[in-house]
């Protein structure tokens, strides 16, 4: 608990007048109209990752390697992009319990005896950004959940952003890139937190580091998933 005390205890937000981070709209930070808008995902989906389908499926294309399941509340684009891009880009924390309400509506908790590990930040973008979006979601959703959260992973080389990448260059460059910490024993069964699923890369590169230090199932839950549009 510790090392959770210290990452969250960054600088304060940047002070701004309440806003909708939707919309911008003056009043709550999600509105009730923004709230109402996001793109939640909808049957049929791959039973396995979560990824929209044609027709259920038990696994799909999409499902990224290692992981046991994954789900995800929305579809990253309209209001739920904004809100992602809110939180990220402009450093507004206040929005982490909003996200992690909507997870926790949507998203059946994870079985009793697991534990939340956040997806860990490089050094470098930590500093710029000042807090780990991912370890912000887990601790409301472990409060919510009642889950243990654990900080068992660290990134142990940097890479460039993996904005726009392609699925080949984000395997690449997330090859590797984590380790669990010596100082930790990672349990059997642990659930990745994360705030966009994409390509799964991060997080397979991630489940792959947590089975190497015990774990026997890795899963994940995200608060969007981001979907290509074919046509």
């Amino acid at each position: 608990m510790t090392r959770l005390r210290a990452l969250l205890a960054a600088p304060l937000d940047v002070l701004i007048p309440p806003s909708c981070a939707g919309c911008a709209l003056p009043g709550d930070a999600l509105c009730s109209a923004c709230a109402d808008g996001l793109p939640f995902l909808a049957e049929p989906l791959c039973r396995r990752c979560g990824h929209p389908l044609p027709v259920e499926a038990g696994a799909c294309p999409h499902c990224p390697a290692v992981l046991a399941s994954a789900r995800q509340a929305v579809l990253y684009e309209g209001s739920a992009a904004a809100l992602v891009a809110a939180l990220k880009d402009r450093r507004r924390r206040t929005l982490a319990p909003v996200m992690a309400g909507v997870m926790a509506h949507v998203l059946d908790p994870p079985p009793a005896g697991g534990v939340l590990v956040p997806v860990p930040l490089s050094r470098r973008r930590l500093a710029a950004r000042g807090f780990n979006q991912s370890l912000l979601l887990a601790v409301e959703l472990g409060t919510r959940w009642d889950l243990r959260v654990l900080d068992a992973l660290q990134r142990v080389r940097d890479g460039p952003a993996q904005r726009g990448a392609s699925v080949t260059d984000r395997a690449r460059q997330v090859a590797g890139a984590f380790r669990a910490r010596p100082s930790v024993v990672v349990p059997d069964r642990v659930w990745l937190v994360d705030d966009v699923l994409t390509t799964g890369a991060t997080l397979s590169a991630c489940a792959r580091a947590l089975r190497r230090g015990g774990a026997r199932e890795v899963g994940a839950v995200c608060f969007a998933r981001a979907v290509a549009r074919v046509g």
